[in-house]
């Protein structure tokens, strides 16, 4: 029998010898990668120690890991919720290494215990000094393989949890390696390898999808670009209107007026029959001047999408260049959020070895009180400009009167019931066309206009907004308005939907 081709028995000794002094030690860590399979349990033994098994999918085996992986789920994920809950802080009572799988039992120390190594080189039973230490606390069983699963047991023997949760039989018996210190080291690259090359893939089509999305929007833009020539012809109709409406019958629905400029030649108006023609006048001019109006932010809109259209290409070549390490998929992920790539787009990327909450939710909880609650929700545009919605009418009013500088600007869908909108600035700044875009998307969301395709946004400086005496909760009064007709893009309302965050 050639030596890889040996007994489980004897390489599962191997790894028995590898661990045996491990009893006693505390579990300081608890790691998984659902997505490879790699389970490892880190435990401090005179030094750090990792424990690893690989239950598949894409890695599958059982070593002593040179480090714990750098690709793995956060605390939030329920496998690694359920060790961390049951596991870490205890002690080691027993790693059990078996032809079906690897079991590694952890008790409560007891007061007084420091964890680490217990004293059993005095002469005594180190397993009955381990026990005398520690009360039984949980049992976690690995069944290393391509289809193998790992299962938690509380002290009575009940399941806590098993993964995968639809998991299939695990092998009869598992074949462990004869040196468990390489066959570690192999599993853990192999896992963050895996991980690393399904997070370039997932990069990669984030980006796409965001390319995608502004090629959309340019040309929507463009859309609305063209309509600028339509200027002229609604300034003719108006005049044409007023010189020629009292002609027009009553209750027509359209009029076909002399085009003084072709000989010969008419034109065809489409009429409100409720309202006399030279009445109507005053709507085209209207229409005119707001095309007019929203000129310069079209062509602003247009020359940002333009470039980002330009940043979005360029990370998309460096993407596909990009080695798949954490190393260098982190900056492109943090690029890639900077460009709009939504955070469930990412989801996963660029989480590095974290994968944990960040130092705000920490601060929050040492606090150990709840934050105030805020008027408003808050979002942020592609380039990260918070953008702030009124939850309700007293809350708009909160949000307008308390919370928004007379600087910020002030949003509100026209002629219908909404949320109040601002988007704080620096003093003396110009919102950007296209946060001006974002935050307008949001207020036509918000508002009775939901489901439009194309909704009228009134925007002032804060300055300009007034809170009459008596007035219902939300109402207000406003002048100086500027008026900008936003197109509801599905992609940039998803977009900005996902940034929500609550306060």
């Amino acid at each position: 029998m050639r030596d890889d081709e040996l007994g489980s028995a004897e390489q599962g000794g191997a790894l028995a010898e590898a661990v045996a002094g491990w009893v006693g030690a505390r579990i300081d860590a608890a790691h998984a990668n659902p997505a490879t399979g790699l389970v490892a349990i880190a435990v401090y033994a005179g030094a750090r120690r990792v424990l690893g098994a690989g239950i598949g999918p894409r890695v599958a085996g059982a070593g002593v890991l040179p480090r714990a992986p750098r690709l793995r789920a956060g605390a939030s994920h329920p496998l690694v919720a359920a060790m961390r809950a049951h596991l870490v802080g205890r002690s080691v009572l027993a790693i059990e290494v078996r032809r079906d799988g690897i079991a590694v039992v952890a008790g409560e120390p007891l007061p007084g215990d420091q964890g680490g190594p217990l004293p059993g080189d005095q002469g005594g039973d180190e397993e009955a000094d381990v026990e005398a230490a520690c009360a039984p606390g949980a049992r976690l069983e690995l069944a290393p393989g391509r289809r193998g699963e790992a299962r938690l047991l509380d002290a009575a023997g009940n399941l806590i949890l098993r993964w995968p949760p639809q998991g299939s039989a695990p092998p009869a018996e598992v074949v462990y390696p004869a040196d468990p210190l390489a066959a570690g080291a192999a599993l853990v690259e192999a896992s963050d390898a895996a991980a690393a090359a399904q997070e370039k893939a997932a990069l990669a089509r984030a980006v796409r999808a965001r390319r995608a999305a502004l090629e959309r929007r340019a040309e929507a833009v463009r859309g609305d670009l063209g309509r600028l020539g339509s200027v002229a012809r609604l300034q003719k109709t108006g005049q044409l209107l007023l010189a020629q409406g009292a002609r027009v019958p009553r209750g027509a629905a359209r009029a076909l007026l002399d085009d003084w400029e072709t000989p010969g030649g008419t034109i065809e108006v489409a009429l409100d029959p409720a309202r006399p023609a030279k009445a109507q006048a005053e709507a085209f001019f209207a229409r005119a001047r707001r095309y007019q109006r929203g000129e310069a932010v079209i062509r602003a809109r247009l020359a940002e999408t333009e470039r980002a259209l330009e940043a979005i290409a360029a990370l998309e070549a460096d993407v596909a260049a990009a080695e798949a390490r954490p190393e260098a998929l982190d900056p492109l992920a943090q690029r890639a959020r900077s460009l709009g790539v939504s955070r469930a787009d990412l989801a996963g990327v660029g989480a590095g070895a974290a994968g944990e909450p960040g130092a705000a939710g920490a601060r929050g909880a040492r606090a150990g009180r709840a934050a105030p609650r805020l008027p408003f929700h808050a979002y942020r545009s592609a380039t990260g400009a918070a953008i702030l919605v009124g939850r309700g009418a007293a809350d708009n009013d909160a949000l307008t009167t308390k919370h928004a500088r007379p600087h910020d600007l002030w949003l509100h869908a026209k002629g219908v019931a909404g949320s109040h909108v601002v988007v704080p600035l620096p003093k003396g700044a110009s919102c950007p066309a296209d946060v001006l875009v974002d935050a307008a998307t949001l207020a036509a969301h918000f508002s009775d206009a939901r489901g439009e395709t194309v909704c009228e946004v009134s925007y002032v400086p804060r300055r300009h907004v007034r809170k009459p005496r008596g007035a219902a909760p939300g109402a207000v009064t406003y002048d100086r308005e500027k008026v900008i007709a936003v197109r509801i893009e599905p992609e940039r309302l998803s977009r900005l939907l996902a940034t929500k965050d609550e306060g």
